[in-house]
This record gives structure tokens, sequence and C-alpha cells, in this order.
């Protein structure tokens, strides 16, 4: 009876570092497009989401599905996320050289508001991954507003979140004192695993949202 138990968590645990890295190696390789990084970690979110929700899609193809599935409404967000992104570091290098040639409380205040809302944008865009999980094919519009509902609706998790993403950074500045095959094999799927735990509760909430509102229409 013990050796079965052994062998079960044995397994477990191998499936699980199978999946960190062969989904970490799929989301950098996805993602060498450029284009494509938005979708390569959606797919990677996604497959995560599922595998902590006892679901147990195929590693390959259904990586694969997530990814091709509404590809191109995808890229058109990555590519809106990173137009509003430039346009607030613009916004942020505009206030910033006004401040070094006239120190005017006019130009620090537009900083300090043009660096929250770049905080919220960047908490925005986080969720965006969680309403694509739930609702893949909806509309730009209702993406962002949901996406920023719950951003301040789950608060905590968000600071979480925040936090998730700096381990890919961190890896990096840290790569002269680990081994970089660290960030090759598990420095994107360890923080989108640890992303897809944190929102759980926010993927149920959208889906008992389009649940009920399915219900509506009927």
């Amino acid at each position: 009876m013990f050796n079965k138990l052994f062998n079960s968590k044995l397994n477990e645990i191998a499936d699980w570092i199978i999946r960190l890295i062969m989904l970490n190696v799929m989301m950098i390789f996805y993602s060498l497009a450029i284009v494509t990084i938005y979708p390569a970690i959606s797919a990677g979110y996604n497959m995560f989401s599922d595998y902590t929700s006892q679901k147990n899609p195929t590693l390959f193809k259904g990586y694969f599905k997530y990814f091709k599935t509404e590809l191109f409404r995808k890229i058109i967000i990555e590519i809106i996320i990173a137009i509003v992104f430039f346009l607030a570091y613009l916004n942020i290098r505009y206030y910033d050289t006004s401040l070094e040639q006239t120190a005017s409380s006019f130009y620090l205040i537009g900083y300090y508001i043009s660096l929250a809302l770049i905080a919220i944008w960047t908490a925005t865009s986080f969720y965006t991954i969680v309403v694509v999980k739930v609702n893949p094919s909806v509309r730009y519009r209702n993406l962002f507003k949901l996406a920023f509902f719950l951003a301040g609706k789950f608060y905590l998790t968000t600071l979480l979140l925040v936090s998730i993403v700096l381990i890919p950074f961190l890896l990096i500045i840290l790569a002269s004192t680990i081994s970089p095959l660290v960030f090759i094999f598990m420095g994107l799927s360890i923080p989108v695993l640890l992303g897809a735990l944190v929102t759980k509760n926010a993927v149920r909430y959208l889906e008992r949202l389009d649940n009920s509102n399915d219900q509506v229409r009927d």
C-alpha cells in the first residue's frame, strides 16, 4: 500500500516537472515571432489552469489548440496592450524631461498620475488573459472593461500577480549566480503556473457570470 502511494506521488511529481519544462519551452518557442507572445503565454496559462482544476488536456495538442484559438484576435490584443504601454512611456518621458528643466508641481502631479495609469494598465493587461481563458471571442471593449473590473474586485490577487510577474526578471538579473537553464526550462512556466493558481477565483467568477448571462439569453 505504501509503495503504491509513494509511486503514485512520484509519478505525479514527475508529470508536473515534465509539464513545467515542456510548457516553458513551448511558450518561449511560440513567442519568438514577438507578435505571438500574448497567444503563447495565454495558451500556457490555459493549460496550467486546466491542470490545477483536475483537467488533463494533452500536452502538445492541448497547448497548440489553445494557441491557435482566436489567434488573430489575441495578436490584436497584444498590439493594443503594447501601444498603450508605449504611449504611457512617452508620457512619462515627457514629464520626466520637463521636471529636469522646471521643478513644477504641475509636471510632478502629471508624472505620478502617469505612473498610476501604467500600474492600472499593467493590472488590466494581466486579467485580459483570464477573460480570454473563459471567453476567447469576447469583444475588445468588453474584454478590457471586464479585465479592469477584475483587477479592482480581486485587488489582493492583483498585488500577488504584480509580484509573480517579477520572477522572470529576477531570474535574468540573477543569471550570473544561478544556472541560465533555470530560466530556459522553468523561468516562464513557474510564474504562469502561480498566476493560474492565484486567479482561480477570478476564473470561477467569470464562468458563473458567463453561465448566468447564457441563462438570461435563453
